[in-house]
């Protein structure tokens, strides 16, 4: 009975050896009656062609790109505290190899780095850098060298506050490349 068993068992297996080793019927495709593929026919023009991504081109701003920014409102070493934001906005386009990456205007949020008040001797100081950019209706974050300013007071001279005003053109150079939406 075990050798009938096996036996069985060798047949059914050789049986799909053979079956799966063999090449199914293919038919013939220089007929016209072959069905035609979707890829093998033109574009209609009102949808995605064979040749365009579907996934969106992404724009990348190179590390090392200049923003330069105007202030909304001034901001003072006298007032301003390490973790404070600041609202600017973009002086002139930011751009690579001719093309507008960033239009002028684009609304720019700063983060106050660090920053001391003048007292007695110690001369007021500010550090400051980048953190966000409004683009396409989209934050996109950064990640930007920081300015930083220390009064010119010295020697016997009355010490005063840093003051970044509105008027002053400031720029800051992304440390880290950027994709936009």
């Amino acid at each position: 009975m075990r050798l009938a068993t096996y036996c069985g068992i060798v047949l059914v297996m050789l049986g799909l050896a053979v079956a799966c080793g063999r090449q199914p019927s293919v038919p013939d495709t220089n007929s016209d009656s072959a069905q035609k593929l979707p890829f093998d026919q033109g574009s209609r023009g009102n949808g995605v062609s064979p040749t365009q991504s579907l996934v969106p081109a992404v724009t990348r701003v190179p590390e090392g790109t200049a923003i330069a920014i105007r202030l909304r409102g001034p901001l003072s070493s006298a007032f301003a505290h390490a973790g404070d934001t600041f609202d600017a906005t973009t002086e002139e386009p930011v751009t690579n190899e001719g093309q507008t990456l960033i239009q002028r205007g684009a609304a720019v949020v700063g983060r106050v780095i660090d920053a001391r008040h003048s007292a007695g001797n110690d001369r007021g100081y500010l550090r400051i850098a980048l953190v966000s950019i409004q683009v396409g209706g989209k934050t996109v974050l950064l990640d930007t060298s920081s300015i930083f300013a220390k009064n010119g007071a010295r020697d016997g001279g009355a010490a005063k506050e840093v003051v970044f005003s509105p008027e002053r053109r400031l720029t800051f150079h992304l440390t880290q490349a950027v994709d936009l939406p």
